[in-house]
């Protein structure tokens, strides 16, 4: 007996052996199933709010120090900045659509399933669409922060501008500051 056919169920007949294979469950990763939207927005899906605070927690600071090692321009700074913004606005209308779409489909699944009588599930979603509503709110609010100059967004201005300098100073440190007189 091989060493595979150690994994094998057998079957005896009366006049022959056949050997059946033993059959085996497959497990899904979550990424092969799939999430249901009802669910989604979550911070461990990173989609609609959380997908805005993910943006804001990268390392700024080491993209501005690699930006100011790449050409340490007064300009060059001032346009990653503004590209930094102009990411955060598309980010916020991306994330608006994207609830948009999940309260339509809270709104359809709470008619349908109050129809159909299925009291605790509509419960269930209305609390999620209660949810959906404060996450809304908060992105409008973080929406005119960024409108007008103020709130988190600041943390990445702030952040890209401080490894901005620090890869200016060190530019200077290497080249001049080593140099001996």
């Amino acid at each position: 007996m091989g060493w595979f056919s150690a994994f094998k169920s057998k079957k005896i007949d009366d006049e022959h052996t056949t050997e059946l294979p033993l059959q085996t469950t497959v497990v899904q990763s979550v990424d092969e199933i799939g999430h249901n939207p009802i669910n989604s927005g979550s911070i461990l899906d990173k989609q609609g709010i959380f997908l805005l605070y993910a943006y804001l927690q990268q390392d700024f600071e080491e993209r501005g120090f690699n930006d100011a090692l790449v050409s340490p321009d007064e300009g060059y700074k001032n346009d990653n900045i503004k590209l930094i913004k102009y990411d955060l606005e598309i980010l916020i209308q991306q994330i608006k659509t994207y609830h948009d779409s999940l309260m339509k489909d809270l709104d359809f699944h709470i008619l349908s399933r109050g129809r159909a009588g299925l009291i605790d599930l509509v419960e269930e979603l209305k609390i999620k669409q209660t949810d959906l509503t404060s996450h809304i709110e908060k992105v409008e609010a973080f929406e005119t922060s960024l409108q007008h100059g103020n709130g988190f967004w600041e943390r990445a201005v702030l952040a890209y501008k401080r490894g901005f300098m620090k890869g200016m100073a060190s530019i200077t440190q290497a080249y001049l500051l080593s140099k001996k007189f």
